[in-house]
C-alpha cells in the first residue's frame, strides 16, 4: 500500500503541475488550446493518470511502474509542438521520479526516449544546427540531473539502511538494559533491607517493596492512609517531619547504623538501623543518597527473650542457693561434725556463694527497662505533630484544617497513647470527609479540665449507628458502600486510651452535615492530686 501511494503521489504532483500549465494557457494563449499535439499530450496525461489510480500496482512486479513516467515523458514531448511555448523542463518530473526509485539503466533509457521525442515533436526553427544543439543541450541538462538525484537517492538510502541499523541495535541495547534493570529491581525487591534513594530535594526516585510495606508507600512513592510514624524511641516522641530519616537523608546527613523506632500501620513496633549513602548521579550537582534500612525487631525481641529467659533461670536458681548455703552454715555451727566434715563443708559453702554472685550479676544484667510513667505533656504539641503528619493526606484530599485555641494544654497522660487517640480521631476526619471538606479542631482549658473538640464537615453517621461506634469491627453502611478502609478498631482503641487517662470521650454526628468528636482530660488525676 505504501508504494501504490507513492506512484499515486508523484503522478497527481505531474498532473496537478500540467493543469495549472493549461489553464494559464487558456487565459494567455487560447489559440494553443487547438493545436493537435498539445491536445494529444494533455489528453495522454489524463488517461495516464486515471490509470494510475485504477491499475493495482501491489499486484504487479516493481519495474511495472516505469510505463509510467515513460507515457509522462511522451506526453511532454507531444506538448513541446507548441510554438512560443517550453515545456520541455516538464521532462524534469520523469527523469527524477526514474532517479530516485530506479537503476541508472533506466535512467538512462529515460533520457534516450526524452530526446527521441524531442527531435520528433519539438519546434524545427531554425537552421539543423540550432535544433541538434536545443537538443544536446536538454539531454546534457537532463543526464546531469537524472545522475545527480540518482546518486543522492542511493545515498539516501545508504543513510536510511545505516540508521535502521543503528536504530535496531539501539533497540537491542533498550532492550537488554530494560531485562537487566528489571532483574536487578526483582533481586533488590527480595532482600528483606528496606532500600530508598532519595533527592536532596526530599523526592524518591526509588525504592524495594521492604520499604513500601514497611512505611505504607504505594509503588508510586505516595504516602497511604496507613502510613508509618517515626519516634525517637520506643513509646518516645514523635520525630518532626524535618528530623525523618528521609529528610535527613535529603539534608545530606551521614547516618551509621542509627536506631530509629516505627509505629507502622498494623500497630506493631519496630526498631530500625539506618544508614545513608552518597550515590553518584549524572549531574555532579545534583545529590542523591541510598538510604539502607534494616529492621532488627526481630533480633532485639530474641535478645530480650534471651534476657527473660536468664533472668528466669537465675530467678529460679537464687531459692535453692539460699537454702543450700543456710543450711551449711547451720551444720558449720555445731561442734559435733565428725573428721574432715567441716573441711567439706566449707567447700559447699564456698561454692554456693560462688553460685549467688554470679546468679546476682546475671539478674542486674537483665532487669527490663521500666514503663515510663503518666508525665506533664501538652496536648496542643502533639495534636500539632499528628496533623503535621497527616498534612500531605490533607493537602491531596485538597481539605482545610484549622486549630484553634490555646497554644499550650499541659496535662498528665502518657504522650505516646494520647498521639495513638488523635492520629485516629484525625484519620477518620480525613478519610470521611469529601474533597474541599473542612476539619477543625479547638483546643481550650476549661477550670480543671482540658477539652478537645475535633469536627469535620464529612458523611456523618446515622442516629441508629452511633450508640455501636465503640463495638469492635463496626463499619457504617455508608463507609462499607463508599469503599472507605477500616478495620472497626480505632475508635474502641481511643476509648479505652482515653478512660485509662481518667478522661471521656463524646461523639455527635448528623448525615451529611459531619462529626464531632469531644475529649475532656482532668489536667492533674486523682493520683497526683492525692499526693
Amino acid at each position: 500500500m505504501i508504494r501504490t501511494v507513492s506512484i499515486w503521489r508523484w503522478q497527481l504532483v505531474f498532473t496537478g503541475s500540467m493543469v495549472a500549465i493549461v489553464v494559464m494557457v487558456a487565459a494567455f494563449k487560447p489559440q494553443t488550446l487547438g493545436i493537435p499535439f498539445f491536445l494529444a499530450g494533455i489528453t495522454l496525461i489524463v488517461v495516464t493518470t486515471i490509470a494510475t489510480l485504477l491499475v493495482p500496482w501491489h499486484r504487479l512486479p516493481p519495474n511495472a511502474v516505469t510505463v509510467v513516467p515513460f507515457l509522462d515523458a511522451l506526453a511532454v514531448g507531444l506538448t513541446t509542438n507548441a510554438p512560443d511555448l517550453r515545456l520541455g523542463f516538464l521532462w524534469v518530473f520523469p527523469v527524477v521520479w526514474l532517479a530516485s526509485y530506479f537503476t541508472m539503466p533506466w535512467v538512462v533509457g529515460g533520457i534516450a526516449f526524452i530526446g527521441l521525442c524531442l527531435v520528433v515533436f519539438s519546434d524545427r526553427t531554425g537552421t539543423p544546427a540550432d535544433v541538434l544543439l536545443r537538443v544536446l543541450t536538454a539531454i546534457i541538462t537532463l543526464g546531469f540531473l537524472g545522475v545527480t538525484v540518482r546518486i543522492g537517492a542511493q545515498r539516501a538510502r545508504a543513510s536510511r539502511r545505516l540508521l535502521q541499523r543503528r536504530s535496531e541495535q539501539i533497540n537491542r541495547a533498550a532492550e537488554r538494559a530494560e531485562t537487566n534493570q528489571h532483574r536487578v529491581t526483582q533481586i533488590i525487591d527480595a532482600l528483606g533491607v528496606a532500600l530508598v534513594v532519595v533527592t536532596a530535594e526530599g523526592r524518591i526516585l526509588q525504592m524495594n517493596d521492604a520499604y513500601r510495606v514497611l512505611y505504607g508507600r504505594d509503588r508510586f512513592g505516595a504516602a497511604l492512609p496507613t502510613a508509618a510514624v517515626e519516634y525517637d524511641g520506643r513509646r518516645g516522641a514523635t520525630v518532626p517531619p524535618e528530623r525523618t530519616t528521609l529528610a535527613r537523608a535529603a539534608a545530606g546527613e551521614n547516618l551509621q547504623d542509627e536506631r530509629v523506632w516505627l509505629f507502622d500501620g498494623t500497630g506493631k513496633w519496630r526498631a530500625l538501623e539506618v544508614t545513608t549513602q552518597t550515590v553518584a548521579s549524572a549531574n555532579a550537582r545534583d545529590q542523591i543518597t541510598l538510604v539502607v534500612i534494616d529492621d532488627v525487631t526481630m533480633l532485639l525481641e530474641a535478645a530480650e527473650e534471651r534476657r527473660a529467659l536468664t533472668a528466669i533461670v537465675s530467678h529460679e536458681l537464687r531459692n535453692p542457693l539460699t537454702a543450700i548455703v543456710g543450711h551449711v552454715d547451720l551444720l558449720r555451727e555445731r561442734e559435733d561434725l565428725p573428721g574432715r566434715v567441716p573441711a567439706q563443708l566449707e567447700v559447699i559453702a564456698n561454692a554456693g556463694e560462688r553460685m549467688q554472685e554470679l546468679v546476682t550479676t546475671m539478674l542486674d544484667q537483665t532487669v527490663p527497662p521500666t514503663e515510663d510513667p503518666f508525665e506533664p505533656v501538652d496536648l496542643r504539641q502533639i495534636f500539632d505533630a499528628a496533623a503535621a503528619s497527616a498534612a500531605p493526606l490533607i493537602a491531596v484530599n485538597r481539605q482545610m484544617l484549622e486549630i484553634l485555641g490555646v497554644d499550650t494544654l499541659v496535662i498528665h497522660g502518657d504522650a505516646f497513647r494520647l498521639r495513638q487517640v488523635l492520629d485516629n480521631l484525625l484519620s477518620n476526619a480525613v478519610k470521611y470527609t469529601p474533597s474541599g471538606g473542612r476539619i477543625t479542631a479547638r483546643l481550650r482549658a476549661m477550670g480543671a479540665q482540658a477539652e478537645l473538640v475535633l469536627s469535620d464537615t464529612g458523611m456523618g453517621i446515622a442516629p441508629d449507628e452511633l450508640p455501636r461506634l465503640f463495638e469492635p469491627y463496626f463499619r457504617s453502611d455508608a463507609a462499607i458502600r463508599g469503599g472507605i478502609a477500616g478495620t472497626g478498631l480505632g475508635m474502641g482503641i481511643a476509648r479505652e486510651i482515653v478512660v485509662a487517662h481518667e478522661g471521656s470521650i463524646e461523639v455527635t454526628s448528623e448525615v451529611g452535615q459531619g462529626t464531632t468528636v469531644t475529649l475532656r482530660f482532668p489536667r492533674r488525676r486523682k493520683k497526683e492530686v492525692q499526693a
